[in-house]
């Protein structure tokens, strides 16, 4: 130790801080496990079914069972991948039981109009009706209506321009999509 700590102490105080720190960081650490643990148990006493668990239970089977109809268009696509993301993969050989159709209209809104008139700023909007069916299509099981707002900067660069409308196109799908599966899983779970 230099002098100066020596002096005013302060070589001590900062070693017992740290141990301090070291010792909560610890407790707390050990507490949040011990939370976590709780709380699986508890959750596994109520019924309680992960849905992305590896091997998956009855309501991942019934969202892997679902046929996924391709909308039109970039942001169409991007709602498809978004929906199938969350549903993952059929190669364990389930059959589609369930069809999901939609219909998508986009629409764009010039926002923050600037002394020329010219917009700085765009809205992408993107609407969505759904219908969760049989395979074959005769009984609907669910039904909802989703609406995304995505915008983006209009600059001065066409190019940049161009690549803010597909970023936000593509995130305006993704957000549609993620919603819509989440009705999916709702509606699943209580069939």
């Amino acid at each position: 130790m230099r002098d100066s700590e020596h002096t005013c102490g302060i070589g001590g105080a900062a070693g017992r801080t740290r141990n301090r720190a070291g010792r909560l960081a610890a407790m707390l650490r050990k507490g949040l496990l011990a939370l976590g643990l709780g709380l699986g148990l508890t959750l596994t006493a109520c019924g309680f079914e992960p849905v992305y668990a590896p091997g998956g239970g009855s309501l991942a089977d019934s969202l892997r069972s679902v046929s996924v109809d391709q909308p039109p268009g970039r942001i169409g696509q991007a709602m498809r991948l978004a929906i199938l993301d969350g549903i993952g993969d059929r190669q364990n050989g389930i059959q589609p039981r369930y069809r999901l159709r939609s219909q998508m209209k986009t629409d764009t809104e010039r926002v923050a109009i600037q002394a020329d008139e010219s917009a700085a700023r765009i809205n992408v909007i993107v609407d969505v009706a759904w219908q969760l069916q049989d395979a074959a299509g005769l009984t609907t099981y669910d039904r909802g209506q989703v609406r995304r707002t995505v915008a983006y900067n209009v600059v001065a660069d066409t190019f940049a321009t161009l690549v803010g409308q597909r970023d936000a196109e593509r995130l305006a799908g993704k957000q549609v999509g993620e919603a819509i599966r989440t009705r999916l899983l709702l509606a699943l779970r209580d069939r």
